[in-house]
């Protein structure tokens, strides 16, 4: 199917052809003709399938030019209220729609005018309402409701601000939430604020020719040695560690620049601010090594990335697609190495459980043991350690020993091969 087939605007088929969109993803083909019909949609998608044209494009359908705010759009960050932005404003290019990014720890002036003259609105939940209570925002006229990486919101605490907000728009609006999973608390959104809600799924597909799995058994004392022999031996142009932590991001990341690695930690404990700077910094390339939580690494559009290094493995198996999926996009091969301790064999069972991965098991035994450094309250603080320039020279590092051991049964339980102690 195209989109010239599914009975879109010409403004918004105009603007598509412009930046190249031609044939829908599955989600944009199922959810698009029920947005556009009217339905509330709740959407399953992981990253990379296409969700923001898929409620983006019909949403913008909608819109009248010069009759207020019709479109509230609410996103976990203030990262993905610009990237999300900056999409709709992609599709509408023809259509001239008003749209308006909204967050805090910036000026409210630039963003009162913004929406002043809009017709979407895009925002964090915290300045949303902010601009509501100074009644600077007004959502009586909301045609579309949008609750965008809902999963994730709930996880960073803004449930009762998402219901709150809920509860100010019109009866009559239409809700589509779109969520990577669907945890207890969206069963309670869909309940009071959609009518028969149409539900989609766009199951998260590997390219497994383009993508290569390993995992590696290690104690978790020598797990940032593992790391550093991975990337010594990989040599990454970019590589996205993932930790389930803040306060590990933040180890990891310090002790990777100890060792010369350009790194830094992306988490939602930085001011906002610094974790756009961090992005930005790593999508010019100005980063070798992103340091980063699930919670601030999903739904960013992070291209060019080689490797993916899962330091801990993540108790929902939808956030280990999700990691994967940073790499192996847009043709290019990926490759991405789990480093699992005894507290990560649960949650990587959960994985394999859930997703038929060809993840292959390696033996890496010989490598060089480097310090790894817990920092206390006070370091912290303290700004980045200075970089040594370290350089890694063949040979510097032990190859190691590497024997691959095939899955039996799809079952990672009958290859176990015992700990290292």
């Amino acid at each position: 199917m195209k989109f010239e087939e599914m009975g879109l605007e010409e403004t918004i088929l105009n603007s598509l052809q412009r930046i190249q969109f031609e044939s829908p993803t599955k989600i944009q083909e199922e959810a698009i003709p029920l947005i556009k019909a009217g339905h509330d949609v709740f959407g399953q998608s992981a990253t990379g399938s296409g969700k923001t044209a898929a409620f983006g494009i019909p949403l913008l359908e909608k819109m009248e030019r010069g009759k207020g705010v019709q479109a509230l759009v609410l996103e976990p960050t203030r990262e993905l209220a610009k990237q999300v932005a900056g999409e709709l404003k992609k599709f509408s290019r023809f259509k001239k729609v008003g749209i308006a990014t909204v967050y805090g720890g910036v000026s409210f002036q630039p963003q009162i005018k913004g929406v002043s003259t809009s017709e979407v609105v895009v925002g964090t939940p915290g300045r949303i309402m902010d601009l509501m209570r100074k009644g600077h925002l007004s959502l009586s006229n909301i045609k579309l409701f949008v609750l965008d990486e809902a999963d994730k919101m709930i996880d960073m605490g803004f449930f009762d601000d998402m219901v709150y907000i809920a509860k100010q728009t019109p009866d009559t609006r239409q809700t589509l939430l779109f969520s990577a999973t669907m945890p207890e608390k969206l069963k309670y959104i869909r309940q009071q604020f959609s009518r028969d809600a149409k539900v989609v799924e766009a199951s998260f597909k590997v390219r497994e020719d383009m993508l290569k799995q390993y995992y590696i058994e290690v104690p978790y004392t020598k797990k940032f040695s593992l790391l550093m022999h991975l990337v010594a031996q990989e040599k990454p142009e970019q590589a996205i560690v993932f930790c389930n932590a803040r306060y590990e991001a933040d180890d990891v990341a310090w002790n990777l620049r100890e060792q010369g690695i350009n790194a830094k930690a992306l988490h939602g404990g930085m001011p906002q601010n610094k974790r756009e700077k961090t992005i930005n910094q790593f999508h010019d390339r100005n980063i070798a090594v992103l340091v980063a939580t699930d919670v601030a690494g999903r739904g960013l559009d992070i291209r060019n990335v080689s490797h993916i290094f899962n330091y801990s493995i993540p108790s929902n198996a939808e956030d280990y697609a999700n990691r994967i999926g940073r790499t192996a996009r847009a043709g290019d091969r990926g490759t991405a190495y789990s480093l699992l301790s005894r507290d990560d064999h649960e949650n990587f069972r959960r994985v394999q459980q859930t997703f038929d991965y060809d993840i292959e098991g390696l033996n890496i035994d010989r490598f060089a043991i480097l310090p790894f450094k817990k920092r206390d309250a006070k370091e912290k603080g303290r700004s980045s350690p200075p970089q040594r320039g370290a350089k890694f020279s063949k040979g510097q590092y032990s190859r190691g020993d590497r024997r691959p051991r095939k899955r039996q049964g799809g079952s990672w339980e009958n290859e176990r091969v015992g700990f290292a102690q």
